[in-house]
């Protein structure tokens, strides 16, 4: 991986690592992402993680392609991702909040620093107060 990025992309192979590092990335992927020799020749090593652990690697590599996202948005993004493992809010109520945000993440690239935090701000507070109405912990 190292040698496929040049040193300015140092915050791809951050997350890389630390995508395989939290999620627990099984032998086939990490072996899958090793073996990859160049850019041009894919192996198409994303498409062997589960679905929430691809969806989490898109999520922080997006961040990475832009330089001003508010630490707002990044809160509000880390809410997000421990909320949707809380299996105390149904199903239904976790792929709305999913889908929401989703929606909201788009604009970021769009919106200019202030605009993008004013919007995740509350987007954030409003996320924690729904995880502690439920009990479920967000540390």
């Amino acid at each position: 991986m190292r040698s496929l990025t040049s040193t300015k992309d140092e915050s791809v192979r951050t997350v890389f690592a630390t995508r395989c590092r939290d999620d627990r990335w099984a032998a086939d992927v990490r072996s899958c992402v090793v073996s990859t020799m160049s850019l041009k020749d894919p192996k198409h090593c994303k498409a062997k993680l589960p679905a929430d652990a691809r969806a989490r690697l898109d999520a922080d590599l997006a961040t990475t392609k832009t330089k001003a996202i508010p630490e707002a948005c990044r809160d509000y993004a880390r809410t997000v991702e421990k909320l949707m493992s809380c299996d105390k809010i149904p199903q239904a109520a976790r792929d709305a909040i999913k889908q929401s945000y989703d929606s909201q993440r788009a604009l970021w690239t769009k919106d200019e620093g202030d605009s993008a935090a004013g919007s995740c701000r509350p987007a954030a507070d409003a996320m924690k107060q729904a995880a502690a109405s439920v009990g479920c912990p967000l540390l």
